[in-house]
């Protein structure tokens, strides 16, 4: 298993403000924001998505995946009511994309100057619309794992009826922060402006990286 860190492009810095009271904290997307999956995800559900005839273009896949899960994508881009054509295609998306995330995946210049923030008392928190089994591994090896105060997958428990992973994923970090009795300082960096909008709802702030 390979982990790139290193990414072409340059992002710009996100500066937290300071406070002297319980520290701030950051949410950051794991997809397409501290790791470039967002192409690999597209190119799995384009693959898998051929295999029942039906193609669609690049660019409205992509348009699909910040903010949800693979099944949460197929259903939105096939738009069937036909759940058992959704998981077997959902199925065949998660086995591609986890043989390649395997191979490597891209961590980028704008995740490791964020994930600085760590060394100067900021709790970190990664939301990942990938699943649990395919994060965990690549943070390890990249030697990142412990820079986060918890990491929530959008495949993880618990899931609020009727809500949507990226909305239940907002929910419980709300709750587990508060727990935790972490300032209410808390800001959100997302790969997409429609998920940005979801997470204010949850955070006092949120902002996108692309």
């Amino acid at each position: 298993m390979r982990v790139i860190r290193d990414h072409e492009r340059r992002s710009k810095q996100t500066t937290l403000p300071r406070t002297h009271g319980p520290l701030p904290a950051l949410i950051l997307a794991f997809d397409g924001v501290v790791a470039d999956t967002l192409g690999l995800r597209a190119d799995g559900i384009a693959e898998a998505l051929r295999d029942d005839q039906i193609d669609f273009d690049r660019a409205e896949i992509l348009a699909s995946l910040p903010g949800r899960s693979l099944y949460e994508a197929v259903d939105l881009l096939t738009a069937t009511t036909d759940t058992v054509l959704i998981e077997l295609a959902t199925l065949r998306v998660q086995q591609w994309v986890s043989i390649r995330m395997a191979q490597g995946v891209v961590l980028t210049e704008f995740a490791r100057t964020m994930l600085s923030s760590a060394a100067t008392g900021t709790r970190i928190v990664l939301r990942a619309d990938s699943q649990r089994r395919d994060v965990e591994p690549l943070l390890r090896l990249a030697g990142v794992d412990d820079a986060f105060t918890f990491v929530r997958c959008s495949d993880d428990a618990p899931r609020l009826p009727g809500a949507t992973s990226l909305e239940s994923s907002y929910a419980e970090i709300t709750r587990r922060l508060d727990l935790l009795r972490v300032s209410a300082e808390r800001t959100a960096i997302e790969a997409d402006h429609r998920v940005a909008i979801v997470a204010r709802h949850y955070v006092g702030s949120a902002h996108v990286e692309q």
